[in-house]
C-alpha cells in the first residue's frame, strides 16, 4: 500500500485524552472491531483503532470514517477480478501518485450484499468490492436505487 501520510510522524494523544478514552470505554466504530481507539492523533483517531486508522484514505488506504463500509472494500472486484492497479492503462498518464491512487479508489466500490434499508450492516461479511461497472450493473439489475430489491440474481 502506498502511504501518503507517514504514520511514524503521528503524535501521541495527550495523557488526559487517553485517560478519557479509557474511562469512557471508547472503541473502534467499525461493527466487527472492538479494539480501543487509536493512541495517535490523525485522521480517524477519534473513532477508529490504530489498525483501521492506518487504512484511512489519507494514509493511502480505502477507508473513510464517514462511510464505514469503505474499510471493507479492496482493490479487486469480486465479480470480474478487475484490479485498477494492474489492469487499467488509463491511469498510466497520472504522474502524481496521490492523484493516481485517489482516482483508482473511485472506481472500486463497497457494495452492501444486504441493503442497509433492509437491516444490512457495514461489516466485512456484508460488503462486496465491486468495480464501478459491476456495481452499476448490479444496481440496475436488482433495482437497488429504489431501496428494495426486485430480484437477487447477481
Amino acid at each position: 500500500m502506498v502511504q501518503f501520510r507517514d504514520p511514524s510522524k503521528d503524535k501521541l494523544k495527550t495523557n488526559s485524552v487517553l485517560r478519557e478514552q479509557y474511562t469512557l470505554g471508547k472503541s473502534c466504530m467499525l461493527a466487527d472491531c472492538d479494539k480501543e481507539l487509536s493512541h495517535f492523533d490523525g485522521p480517524g483517531s477519534n473513532v477508529l483503532c490504530r489498525e483501521h486508522q492506518l487504512q484511512c484514505a489519507e494514509y493511502g488506504g480505502m477507508g473513510r470514517p464517514e462511510r464505514p463500509h469503505t474499510f471493507y472494500r479492496n482493490w479487486i472486484c469480486t465479480k470480474c477480478n478487475y484490479d485498477p492497479r494492474e489492469d487499467d492503462l488509463r491511469f498510466g498518464h497520472v504522474e502524481d501518485e496521490y492523484k493516481k491512487i485517489k482516482a483508482m479508489r473511485y472506481v472500486m466500490h463497497g457494495d452492501h450484499i444486504i441493503l442497509k434499508s433492509h437491516g444490512g450492516a457495514d461489516s466485512k461479511d456484508n460488503i462486496n468490492s465491486l468495480c464501478v461497472l459491476c456495481h452499476s450493473a448490479k444496481t440496475a439489475i436488482e433495482e437497488d436505487f429504489l431501496g428494495t430489491r426486485k430480484v437477487d440474481r447477481y
